[in-house]
């Protein structure tokens, strides 16, 4: 029993420590387990660590590269910014001044469309505006100082003009001819220097400072003939080819006056040849036209654009764009053709100069009244005679045209009505042949054609010349009153010849 007792307890025992051992053997699985899990997850983790550490270099280096690209796009936008200061922005204010200049582009071909190359343009144009507003501003500042100073200078001048005119009338006798010779320069020099007080004042603005009435077209360029230097020895002319008594209206005969005079003075000036400067006027389907031709120095194809341009008047013309000194002659022409619905165009003349052309519309010409005349200066109409059957064709006899007497300079400046002359025969014309295919006079060549001097009348006529009319108040022909006009301004003409330098040039003239 005692056997069994030990055995029995052993047996217990051996229970007691197999449970034992199996209990610890199932807390070491337990244990282990758990650490593997752990194992596991440290595991993870560390992969995890090891992928995080992998993008963040990744991430390092792609920020590198774009630290990189920033710095080198920060260093082509500090080049392309100088660029613009450097460079672009004085291109810019130089092609402001002369449109020639090329304002160049990007520096670098990449930056082409980007936000950068926008916004410099954008600077570009905003300064752009504002140098060009500026500039109008003060563009308009000085033409508007250049027309007072203009107003006042060439009121001023009309007002010597008149005390000059009043000196010729009171010291026009024989014995005063050294007087009224020096008056004569002293005159003409004035007119002068209303002409270009009045081109300048145009040229900015204001108006010719000068009315009139209803003047024949014909006076009106006679009276801008007297306006040019040293006119009876450069211009020949004028050749009035006008069929009908045109005139023009009053609110346009200065300007007409004034165009005409400018297209001389400019053709005069770039004319330095044995040829004159012809002057014609003409009437056409749409008006008048008057024709001024010149064998000058001609014009290039820049110089014909700027005419063009300056001339028609569209296009508001600035002092700077003048030139240094100013050429303010077609400038001014530009405002007035503008103004009055005209045209001036230039192109080549058949000397290898200039023609230019001003055609009058309608609605600037009106009809004279039929007891109305043009002056004694103005020159008759080149008409055409038709020849009966069996008589030949002869040129009517011409009077001698008085050259000198293109006019004088009070009468065509100041704002007074045109002389009108006593009345005159119209040119005798032989009827046409009454054959059907006998040409009209009006289609045949035309012939310099003046009007027959009239014969001295039988009666008995008084002292001094002249008829005595039913009145008893002393006539005077028109033979008459022209021979008076013709001495004197031959006269007159010479005493300016005589006072005027010989040598004179004045840049600012042209163009």
């Amino acid at each position: 029993m005692i056997v069994a007792v030990v055995l029995a307890l052993a047996l217990v025992g051996v229970l007691i420590l197999h449970t034992r051992v199996r209990r610890n053997l199932a807390q070491a699985q337990g244990q282990l387990a758990q650490a593997r899990q752990a194992q596991e997850h440290v595991t993870r983790e560390t992969s995890a660590r090891n992928q995080r550490l992998v993008q963040a270099e990744r991430q390092a280096q792609e920020s590198t590269e774009l630290l990189r690209e920033a710095r080198a796009q920060h260093d082509h936008v500090r080049a392309e910014t100088e660029h613009l200061i450097s460079k672009r922005i004085p291109a810019l204010l130089s092609h402001l001044r002369a449109p020639h200049v090329i304002v160049p582009g990007v520096q670098n071909p990449a930056l082409a469309g980007t936000d950068v190359d926008r916004q410099h343009r954008a600077l570009l144009d905003a300064l752009t505006r504002g140098v060009r507003e500026e500039g109008e501003r003060i563009d308009e500042a000085a033409q508007s100082v250049i027309r007072g100073a203009m107003s006042r200078v060439q009121t001023q001048a009309l007002r010597a003009q008149d005390l000059l005119a009043g000196v010729q009338q009171r010291y026009s006798g024989d014995e005063h001819t050294a007087l009224l010779r020096e008056v004569l320069g002293l005159d003409m020099f004035n007119e002068l220097i209303i002409r270009r007080v009045q081109v300048t004042g145009i040229a900015c603005g204001a108006t010719t400072g000068l009315s009139r009435d209803d003047t024949y077209l014909v006076d009106l360029v006679v009276g801008a003939i007297s306006r040019v230097e040293n006119f009876e020895l450069r211009i020949e002319g004028p050749a009035n080819h006008l069929r009908r008594r045109i005139g023009v209206a009053a609110r346009a005969a200065e300007s007409i006056l004034f165009i005409t005079a400018e297209l001389l003075v400019n053709a005069v000036h770039h004319s330095h040849g044995t040829l004159k400067v012809t002057i014609a006027v003409h009437e056409t389907n749409s008006g008048a036209a008057i024709v001024i031709d010149d064998a000058g120095v001609g014009l290039n194809e820049d110089q014909y654009a700027r005419a063009t341009r300056l001339l028609g008047g569209a296009q508001q013309v600035r002092l700077v764009d003048l030139g240094n000194p100013p050429h303010t002659g077609w400038a001014a022409i530009g405002r007035q053709v503008a103004q009055y619905g005209m045209q001036v165009t230039v192109k080549k003349s058949a000397f290898g100069g200039v023609q230019a052309v001003l055609n009058i519309p309608t609605a600037l010409l009106v009809e004279m009244p039929e007891d109305s005349r043009p002056s004694v200066l103005a020159p008759e109409p080149v008409r055409a005679a038709v020849p009966s059957a069996g008589t030949t064709l002869r040129p009517e006899p011409v009077a001698a045209a008085p050259t000198a007497a293109a006019q004088t300079t009070a009468q065509t400046t100041a704002p007074v009505q045109p002389v009108a002359a006593a009345p005159r025969p119209e040119p005798v014309r032989a009827e046409p042949a009454t054959a059907p295919q006998q040409r009209s006079g009006e289609d045949l060549a035309p012939l310099p054609q003046r009007r027959r001097q009239a014969p001295p009348t039988p009666r008995a006529r008084p002292a001094g010349g002249g008829s005595q009319g039913p009145d008893s108040r002393l006539l005077t022909t028109p033979e008459e009153a022209q021979k008076r006009w013709g001495d004197f301004q031959v006269g007159a003409e010479a005493g300016r010849r005589e006072a005027l330098p010989t040598e004179q040039h004045d840049i600012t003239e042209g163009n």
